[in-house]
């Protein structure tokens, strides 16, 4: 046994912690992915997720931007994080 007072060695190989919820419900590694996609802090709640979707569905709609399909693929992924979210324990 050793000391390790700066933590030199430790603090190479442990995995660096997002912040957790508040109300201490879990978060996988798909559910922080889906956050990022959207643009939303850890601790977002059902509604803060509804609006953010809501928002973002209105920005990359083709309809919306005069029939124009770049934005087609970003509209996909808020789509799929939308769905992988609302269904999560976290915001059951």
């Amino acid at each position: 046994d050793f000391s390790d007072p700066l933590d030199a060695i430790g603090a190479r190989f442990r995995r660096k912690m997002e912040p957790e919820r508040k109300d201490g419900r879990p978060l996988s590694e798909v559910d922080r992915r889906s956050l990022k996609v959207l643009g939303l802090a850890p601790d977002v709640d059902r509604r803060g997720l509804r609006e953010r979707y809501a928002e973002l569905v209105r920005k990359y709609h083709p309809d919306r931007n005069g029939g124009d399909r770049s934005f087609e693929s970003k509209l996909q992924d808020v789509i799929a994080a939308y769905t992988q979210l609302k269904s999560a324990a976290a915001f059951a």
